[in-house]
């Protein structure tokens, strides 16, 4: 914009335009150049809650003229006006008003157009997004800390929207993009499956986005930062809890939903959902809603004081079948009774610690109202110190809710509605955050987390996110998983463990993470999240060990491809026992594990049986980066051996001469290497005979880490363990 900088840029346009109306085209024919003739105009839209941060932020860094372009259209139209008139640099508006004014906004003289969290527009069919198409400026930039949120097709509409047609169209992108990304990553995905999609990732972010996408994240200031712990706790139901839940699933319309493609029980020969068993409209998300309510707590399910008659109605008929024979508490009874809710445990034992350190503050994330009414009433009982915002909380009452919680020592937890304080807040004065309920989208719980870990946070912050174990709630957290290592292999080219089967958007591939049967499933008496995750981490460390750290001969080809084949079958079988090294290797009563720590005991001493931390979860695999590399050579000689063939096929058409036979003969005397299956077992017996396990609870333990380990450590302990094995001549 040609600025100075300085109050030489004060009134700048406005004197400017104050001099062309001194001229003959405005005089006679009300006439003026447009608005960018002299210098650049900018629109930006971004959600109204931060439109007056913008607004403050140009007050802040510069002159300039700014005009908002928010509220009534008494407001609106002269902002437009001055706009036309060429007297403003910057008009900021919100999404909503862009979205409903488009007709309004599209042809103004706009030099570039910026779009705050540019994710709002990343379904191609949204209001938002067909609107802001119509934009005729094609100077587009979007800032977003997420572009890939729940799949890649929404990378491809925000890259699209900032260049129009620079990266083909859906069709292309699904197919040269989303296809081999998404099958390349299910661990049942070929050697060649693998291959490309490591291919198609590198080709991505080194070739392609850096054209058009301009990343920064925290690790630039990295060194400024405390370190953030992730720990994901999976708390047991209570048996009331784990009894309703079986129920709802038992109820008609779930199980019309679970068996609508399997003939009739009637005898009609037809579908159930043609005959007998007819499934309603908005029935999977109904149930479901409902099974993420009992996962939680059973007194949202309960007819409550303030809910509508028709609310009342439809509580008390689930009321009715969860809880059979008038056995059902009432609403208030079962807010404070622990029995209704397992999380309940986890999080008293959380805060009563932290609260032992007059110095901790804490927040509280639900994207539920009613449970955050719920946790209200929860803490008022613990004479806990508190404040609360939701959607409900006026803008001009936040900032002093956010003074009184970082100033006053008496308050203690801020509760929060994940959807309204999820973004926008700087709540650096806490250094403990609690997401009570998991959201489907991964990003607004990375969002809520990150209103303690920012720029200005100089204690570090222990997240714990509480998750009903067993429940379709662990179907959210995979789910989330998936989608984080769908970023990771987006943004990076990240070469990620491959936790689990099913493929997004391939109806012949949901595996454990989509499709109906999977929502409506009850994982009682195993921890699912905790099996895919062992599982993967096993068969890493048996393909590492049978194939790696040592020069691989052609003969050995065949070999190891075979047992890659042989680890991914075994990962697919249902059972989670850890077969073959525990019978192979230890006697019947397992060692004991070293201490745990603190944090460990507390939840071990509820009841939490398994725990993990997420960021460790999402760590590069660079045992799956191998394979990859070795896939990608197998393919290759693959696809030489081809033409090599069909060179050979055309050579044999012509005469030729036979070969010179080589003389003298070479004599081979070496021992020929071990082939990988006699390698595992060497390896695995190494590991326990040199103490790096001591029971077959550590071997899974073992797997992952071994798996993040540089390849040079790798390449140490693998050369510990082969020189192990030969002194002890197991191979």
């Amino acid at each position: 914009m040609q600025k100075h900088c300085d109050r030489r840029d004060l009134h700048r346009r406005h004197d400017h335009v104050s001099k062309l109306q001194d001229r003959a085209d405005w005089k006679k024919r009300r006439i003026l150049p447009p608005a960018n003739a002299t210098w650049p105009t900018c629109l930006i839209i971004a959600p109204s809650t931060v439109v007056l941060n913008w607004e403050r932020e140009f007050e802040t860094w510069g002159y300039f003229d700014v005009g908002i372009y928010t509220g009534p259209h008494s407001k609106r139209d002269p902002v437009i006006n001055d706009f036309k008139l060429g007297r403003l640099d910057v008009v900021v508006t919100s999404l909503d008003i862009a979205r409903r004014d488009i007709d309004v906004l599209e042809d103004l003289p706009w030099s570039c157009i910026f779009v705050d969290e540019v994710h709002n527009v990343k379904n191609p069919r949204s209001q938002s997004a067909l609107a802001f198409n119509r934009f005729d400026c094609q100077h587009r930039f979007g800032l977003t800390g997420t572009t890939i949120q729940n799949n890649y097709m929404e990378m491809w509409t925000i890259l699209d929207w900032t260049n129009p047609g620079r990266l083909g169209s859906q069709k292309h992108w699904k197919g040269y993009v989303v296809k081999p990304l998404t099958i390349g990553h299910s661990a049942n995905a070929t050697d060649e499956e693998k291959a490309k999609a490591h291919d198609v990732a590198r080709i991505l972010v080194e070739k392609l986005l850096p054209n058009f996408f301009l990343r920064r994240t925290k690790d630039i200031i990295k060194h400024q930062l405390p370190t953030k712990t992730d720990q994901v706790v999976f708390c047991p139901l209570s048996e009331i809890q784990i009894a309703v839940y079986k129920r709802i699933l038992l109820m008609d319309a779930v199980q019309n939903m679970l068996h609508s493609r399997d003939p009739c029980f009637c005898g009609s020969r037809r579908l159930r959902k043609d005959c007998c068993g007819p499934v309603e409209k908005g029935d999977v998300l109904k149930y479901m809603s409902l099974l993420i309510k009992v996962s939680n707590h059973l007194a949202l399910i309960l007819p409550a004081p303030n809910d509508s008659e028709e609310q009342t109605r439809r509580n008390r008929m689930i009321t009715d079948f969860a809880f059979p024979n008038n056995t059902a508490p009432k609403h208030g009874t079962a807010m404070l009774g622990p029995q209704y809710c397992g999380k309940w445990k986890a999080l008293e034992s959380l805060l009563s610690g932290w609260r032992k350190d007059r110095s901790n503050k804490v927040l509280i994330f639900t994207k539920s109202v009613k449970l955050l009414d719920m946790l209200e009433y929860h803490l008022s009982t613990h004479s806990y110190g508190f404040v609360k915002l939701d959607g409900g909380t006026k803008q001009e009452d936040r900032m002093p809710m956010i003074d009184k919680f970082h100033q006053d020592p008496e308050i203690f937890i801020f509760l929060i509605s994940t959807l309204a304080g999820g973004t926008g807040l700087n709540l650096t004065g806490a250094n403990k955050v609690v997401i009570f309920d998991p959201n489907w989208n991964p990003a607004h719980d990375l969002q809520a987390m990150d209103r303690a870990y920012r720029f200005g946070q100089k204690r570090d912050v222990l997240v714990f996110r509480l998750l009903g174990a067993g429940s379709i709630e662990e179907l959210i957290y995979a789910r989330q998983l998936y989608k984080q290592q769908q970023m990771a292999i987006g943004y990076e080219a990240s070469v990620q463990t491959r936790y689990f089967q099913g493929v997004q958007g391939d109806a012949s591939r949901q595996g454990e993470l989509f499709g109906i049967h999977n929502i409506f499933k009850f994982h009682e008496d195993e921890l699912a999240t905790k099996m895919a995750i062992e599982k993967a981490n096993l068969v890493e460390l048996d393909w590492a060990l049978a194939n790696m750290g040592t020069k691989s001969k052609k003969k050995s080809g065949d070999g190891k491809e075979r047992l890659g084949r042989e680890a991914d079958a075994k990962a697919s079988k249902e059972d989670g026992e850890l077969r073959g090294l525990g019978a192979l290797l230890f006697d019947d009563d397992p060692l004991e594990l070293p201490e745990e720590d603190e944090i460990k005991k507390s939840l071990d001493a509820i009841g939490v049986k398994y725990s993990h931390r997420n960021d460790a979860i999402l760590l590069p695999s660079r045992i799956e980066q191998e394979r990859a590399r070795e896939a990608s050579i197998s393919e290759s000689k693959r696809q030489d051996k081809k033409r090599r063939k069909k060179a050979r096929t055309s050579a044999a058409k012509k005469p030729s001469k036979s070969p010179e036979p080589e003389w003298p003969p070479k004599r081979r005397h070496h021992k020929p290497p071990p082939s990988p299956n006699s390698r595992l077992k060497a390896r695995q017996r190494a590991l326990v005979e040199m103490g790096f396990i001591n029971s077959p609870l550590q071997y899974p333990e073992f797997a992952q880490d071994f798996g993040h380990k540089t390849r040079d450590e790798q390449d140490k302990i693998l050369a510990e363990l082969d020189a192990h094995a030969k002194d002890s001549e197991k191979w």
